[in-house]
């Protein structure tokens, strides 16, 4: 039942928000607020004539090389300074800069080095998510009860198969966590990337429907940006609660 009212209450919010919005446009310049009537026609055009899909191709192939790149380094980076204070005290001053420091600032210096080509925007999206990945990994290990570790090298095991079996899986919540807060930047990233670095991409479509003053198709593109945000979470949700359903962590923004 609460599930079940949760899920009226999300639709009424919805449709509230729906028909305020077409009143509005109505109401006021729709210049400035476009009708949801208006903007649902615009995004249908888009889609019928072929160039939504292909912009969402190429932006979801940028996410996804750049958000699993991420995970992947965020993981191993984030065990590695969470099991070894070494290994932290080398790396920590930079990836907490790198974490606070606004990524854009390194665009100018991606494209020297990458070029205005797919490399630099999968670099953005990456740099955008993988810092969040690492501190929340970090934190998970070091929040791992070290009698469960120094017991199970006690009985012979080794490091590694501690990292497998003792220190990998609890630390999943807090991983699972960065991991969701992750895709939230990479797509951020995939759209500053595409606004700042490329002619194709749903960021692109907004920065040319924008200069032009084509409000309808500049929502419709910010509805489907919505739609993708939130079908991708919804999808890391899923992996979370399958691989971390029998704890609650505390995730580190």
């Amino acid at each position: 039942m609460p599930s079940l009212n949760r899920f009226n209450i999300n639709v009424l919010s919805i449709i509230s928000l729906a028909v305020v919005w077409e009143v509005a446009g109505r109401v006021m310049d729709s210049q400035l607020i476009p009708p949801l009537s208006q903007i649902g026609l615009a995004w249908w055009k888009l889609f019928a004539s072929g160039k939504l899909l292909t912009n969402l191709t190429a932006s979801l192939w940028t996410l996804a090389a750049g958000f699993f790149l991420a995970v992947f380094v965020g993981i191993i980076i984030g065990l590695l300074m969470g099991r070894f204070r070494a290994v932290e005290h080398f790396l920590d001053l930079y990836v907490n800069s790198l974490m606070s420091a606004p990524t854009t600032a390194f665009v100018p210096v991606l494209i020297m080095w990458l070029g205005l080509g797919v490399q630099s925007r999968i670099a953005v999206v990456f740099l955008f998510a993988v810092f969040v990945i690492i501190i929340n990994t970090m934190t998970g290990v070091k929040q791992v009860d070290r009698v469960l570790v120094e017991m199970a090298h006690s009985f012979g095991a080794r490091e590694h198969e501690v990292f497998r079996k003792i220190i990998l899986p609890a630390a999943m919540p807090a991983i699972m966590a960065g991991v969701r807060l992750g895709m939230g930047r990479a797509v951020k990233g995939m759209v500053t990337a595409e606004m700042l670095l490329t002619l194709t991409g749903i960021g692109a479509m907004i920065m040319q429907y924008g200069s032009a003053f084509a409000t309808d198709s500049l929502f419709a593109v910010i509805l489907t940006i919505l739609i993708v945000a939130m079908i991708t979470m919804k999808l890391v949700q899923m992996v979370d609660q399958r691989l971390t359903g029998w704890k609650v962590e505390v995730a580190v923004e």
